[in-house]
């Protein structure tokens, strides 16, 4: 795919997950509620001009070791028994990884949730709370720029 085109791509993701956080109701929380859009370092003029660092890789150093609160859909990678889950991708969309290709490294979360979580569906939406890095992680299924030490995780209501 040419790299205009994966810019393209990434940025038109963004904007659509954009509005998922922008609709979803304020909880109480001491983590900051994060969007996907706030996982992609701001666009300059010259971002197109330079082929250094492909936008879908770029990440924002300011927000390791940060709490945050972010919506997304769970993606398992390994399950200790069939349905819990510990080791999982967190996504923008439903079928990313699965159905469709996987998002931008930037837009793609690695998450451990060490008591497990119970996957009752993969379609459904889920808050994801806990502490983030920017850190890569390669996965059989995609790769993640970013990785999350999850702390909580709970459905999320429209």
């Amino acid at each position: 795919m040419p790299k205009r085109l994966s810019q393209l791509l990434t940025v038109t993701m963004v904007c659509a997950t954009w509005a998922m956080t922008l609709m979803s109701p304020t909880v109480a929380s001491e983590a900051e509620e994060i969007s996907w859009q706030d996982l992609v370092p701001p666009i300059e003029e010259t971002l197109f001009l330079n082929d250094q660092v492909d936008l879908g890789e770029q990440v924002r150093t300011e927000l390791n070791n940060k709490s945050v609160r972010i919506p997304g859909f769970l993606v398992p990678v390994d399950f200790e028994n069939r349905q819990v889950v510990t080791r999982f991708l967190i996504v923008p969309y439903f079928g990313a990884c699965i159905h469709e290709p996987a998002p931008p490294p930037n837009q793609t979360i690695y998450a451990e949730f060490e008591p497990g979580y119970k996957v009752e569906s993969l379609w459904d939406p889920f808050w994801f709370e806990g502490t983030l890095t920017a850190s890569k992680v390669e996965e059989e299924l995609a790769t993640a720029s970013y990785t999350l030490r999850a702390d909580k995780i709970e459905p999320y209501v429209y």
